[in-house]
């Protein structure tokens, strides 16, 4: 009930930003990320700490919509790579995973003439495209086994600012964190989740 309010709340904000009056820009973007995973064992044992990160990325293109009062809407959609590596009794073992991704938020930024702060927050919904593990040096499709979950969703916060270059042309730059809500596992016994933290360097325009 409670994702239900969430997610209604989402759509009723979206829907009336979208009748007030502002500034509509498209944009699109590039973010280096260090992403891992979060894991939990079947005795709620956590061993976050035995997953090690790895330096990946996405990008995007998307629609934004900035009200004359400062307020955000954010959505669009992209490419994000995920993964982790990890030792385990002298094995070797690492994922790489990507998801085609797509995000909707809301937000607030402090207008300013040149360079305007502001944060949004938003959900996100990833489409595993292709997984692959590796144990020393054997790969297995674990996309094709269904050895894990095909989708992925959860929240990303990003703080950032924008900087104005002309009237028509935006560029900003954001921190990320992402954070996975949904259970990979097959086993419903465990749970792993992605996390990622990225910077963005985007571009928009306006139209």
């Amino acid at each position: 009930m409670k994702k239900i309010t969430i997610g209604w709340l989402i759509i009723v904000c979206c829907g009336y930003l979208t009748t007030v009056k502002g500034q509509s820009t498209l944009t699109t973007e590039a973010t280096p990320l260090y992403a891992s995973f979060k894991f939990t064992d079947s005795e709620e044992n956590k061993s976050n700490k035995d997953y090690a990160g790895i330096f990946t990325g996405g990008y995007g293109i998307g629609y934004r919509l900035i009200t004359n009062g400062g307020f955000v809407l954010n959505a669009d959609i992209g490419m994000r790579s995920a993964g982790a590596t990890m030792v385990y009794d002298d094995m070797n073992y690492s994922w790489k995973l990507q998801y085609a991704n797509a995000k909707l938020g809301i937000g607030y930024m402090l207008l300013n003439e040149k360079v305007s702060p502001y944060l949004i927050a938003s959900g996100y919904f990833g489409y595993l495209v292709s997984g692959y593990q590796t144990i020393n040096n054997e790969d297995f499709n674990i996309k094709k086994s269904d050895a894990i979950s095909s989708t992925d969703y959860g929240i990303v916060v990003m703080p950032g600012i924008q900087i104005n270059v002309s009237d028509e042309i935006s560029v900003y730059f954001e921190f990320n964190y992402l954070m996975g809500l949904k259970n990979l596992e097959k086993d419903e016994n465990q749970k792993s989740s992605n996390y990622a933290y990225g910077l963005t360097l985007g571009l928009s325009f306006a139209f």
